[in-house]
């Protein structure tokens, strides 16, 4: 991992006082992973309260996607170009997939509407 990506912290000093980097970024990567939990945590109960199944499948599907393809990258072991490419098209393939399911949500909306009056 490149030291200059994160020179603010100075991971010598702390390695010097015996906390080797590999556990300073787990307990980073922990505390991020609890950041998220407790920022999604609200929206996760607003979905479930507004009744909103679709949507949180979506996520929760996008994130088995990136989760899985990460998992195929770890146990290939080659981080090329291709990879970094291959996830951007990933990450655009499901924000395309997201639009189509709330235009199509947003159709069935307006159809169920149209139909009442």
């Amino acid at each position: 991992m490149d030291l200059e990506l994160v020179d603010w912290i100075k991971v010598s000093h702390l390695q010097s006082l015996g906390i080797p980097k590999e556990v300073f970024f787990t307990f980073v990567i922990i505390l991020g992973i609890m950041g998220c939990y407790f920022i999604f945590r609200p929206i996760t109960f607003i979905l479930l309260s507004i009744k909103s199944e679709r949507l949180l499948n979506y996520l929760i599907s996008g994130l088995s996607f990136i989760v899985i393809f990460f998992v195929i990258v770890l146990f290939v072991g080659k981080v090329e170009l291709l990879t970094y490419q291959l996830f951007k098209v990933s990450l655009q393939a499901i924000a395309i997939f997201g639009l189509l399911l709330c235009v199509v949500h947003l159709i069935k909306a307006v159809w169920i509407r149209k139909k009442k009056v």
